[in-house]
């Protein structure tokens, strides 16, 4: 049972500020392109995000992931883990891209996935649909979408077997003009006779093939987070070579005359496949060097500092802090003055337990997971309301029990504490107000596969918070089908 026993005006005040940001003066200048071919993977609790930003346009310094219009990630690379969504749950996401003067761009095509309970995926037979587009008298372009359950795809393209290629394209070259070609996708772990995800037919355009063979030691001389530098030998057959292409799955990143280029314009820790192509004077490509995955620097040189803070005196003992971050964030450590008063894993907090009329110097400092902390916010100084002085002492016993599942989507997560008199419990996860009880327990049922952390403070008469309990972290199970 969940009794909510707060003074109203308290919990009205609380409530009214969760939002917590103000708005901003509208950014300047050109729009980045639209980030292109967003996809995802989905599992039982989540929906790991990719997509591709074009070349071309004012330079990209971030993204943001919409859901229902409302931005529910910010990064500072190509990709994002949206983790703990709950068993069951449908998602339908949007990205676009910000650039160093904060202009966003359009948005991208949708991406939708339902996460799911293992054991009912349909593993072998989830599609993966493909689109062949940029086809040429000598090469062809493919894309498809990874789907759920094995991101291990195997290409053929005719008679020819690519094996398992990775990441979510690829540029095929080498072919005969005006002939017809046969694309088919099929899941490497399974039955080969049950297991082709992905089917095209297309037709080369007349014109004249490329006889050179493909180019060879395809290797990667330097890395850092924004830039990757490649080489590679001229093909084996002592063919003439014009120009070469160079290909990251498949769209073209770069065109030179020499056997090697430096590809800009990249974003850290982002995945990146690999080819060349020799060129003969018409344009027309040879067959392709084999694909050179790597990943660009995990960490940016760098990163952003959280930004647009904002706090709010919700009584004489609390406040509310915002903030955002154009980049992802493990987790952040608030300080005020020097002092570190909280660590949280979302861009929000509430601080309570403080002294009436008191000032505080707060900033925001981001870890980044592998990386160097970002630099602090600047400091915003905020006061806490006058009133009484008083403050209840932090709860004890704050614990939570082993969740209890109910049904296939849902548990029970009992949360107690131990109480003492004349006082209320004030319930939050993260930022967020759950309630307020009398009493020593509460059972919340949530959604499986979530993340919560609750956080637990004590309210005297006067409507004066405690500080918090430590932080309990619950991550909610779920039935799994057989």
């Amino acid at each position: 049972m969940r009794t909510l026993v707060a003074p109203a005006a308290v919990l009205t005040a609380l409530l009214t500020v969760l939002a917590g940001t103000t708005g901003t003066a509208a950014a300047a200048g050109p729009a980045p392109l639209a980030p292109a071919d967003l996809t995802g993977s989905v599992s039982a609790t989540g929906i790991s995000l990719s997509w591709r930003q074009p070349a071309g346009g004012p330079a990209v310094a971030s993204f943001r992931v919409y859901e229902g219009g409302a931005v529910v990630r910010r990064t500072a690379t190509t990709s994002a883990p949206m983790q703990y969504l709950g068993i069951n749950t449908t998602h339908t996401y949007t990205v676009t891209a910000v650039s160093s003067n904060g202009v966003e761009s359009p948005p991208s095509a949708p991406f939708t996935g339902t996460t799911w309970t293992p054991g009912m995926a349909p593993q072998c037979n989830e599609p993966a649909p493909l689109t062949v587009f940029d086809v040429t008298s000598s090469a062809l372009s493919v894309r498809w979408s990874v789907g759920r359950a094995s991101p291990q795809l195997a290409l053929t393209v005719n008679d020819r077997d690519y094996g398992i290629v990775p990441g979510t394209s690829l540029r095929v070259g080498g072919l005969t003009p005006d002939t017809p070609y046969t694309i088919a996708l099929r899941r490497a772990n399974c039955n080969p006779h049950n297991a082709t995800v992905g089917y095209a037919t297309t037709r080369t355009l007349p014109g004249a093939t490329n006889a050179a063979a493909a180019p060879r030691n395809l290797a990667a001389t330097a890395q850092t987070d924004r830039s990757v530098s490649l080489t590679w030998s001229a093909p084996s057959d002592g063919s003439y070579i014009h120009q070469y292409a160079v290909y990251d799955g498949a769209h073209r990143v770069a065109t030179t005359w020499i056997p090697s280029a430096t590809i800009t314009g990249l974003f850290h820790n982002t995945a990146h496949r690999f080819t060349v192509a020799a060129l003969d004077v018409a344009g027309n490509e040879s067959e392709h060097s084999p694909i050179l995955s790597l990943s660009t620097a995990p960490c940016p040189v760098r990163p952003p500092s959280p930004s647009r803070v904002t706090a709010t005196a919700v009584t004489a003992s609390t406040l509310r802090l915002d903030w955002t971050l154009e980049s992802t964030a493990g987790s952040y450590i608030v300080l005020d003055g020097d002092s570190v008063v909280a660590t949280v894993t979302d861009p929000a907090t509430v601080l309570t337990g403080l002294a009436p009329a008191s000032s505080h110097s707060l900033r925001v400092v981001g870890s980044l997971p592998g990386c160097p902390d970002t630099p602090a916010s600047a400091p915003l100084t905020v006061t806490t309301l006058p009133g009484p002085s008083g403050r209840p002492a932090a709860p004890l016993g704050f614990h939570a029990a082993q969740p209890t599942v109910v049904n296939t989507y849902e548990a029970d997560v009992p949360l107690s504490w131990t109480p003492l008199p004349g006082l209320t419990y004030r319930l939050y996860d993260g930022a967020t107000v759950v309630g307020t009880y009398p009493g020593n327990a509460v059972t919340l049922r949530t959604r499986g596969a979530e993340r919560h952390q609750y956080r637990l403070t004590a309210v005297n008469a006067n409507g004066d918070e405690s500080p918090p309990t430590a932080p309990v972290d619950v991550i909610t199970p779920f039935l799994v089908a057989p």
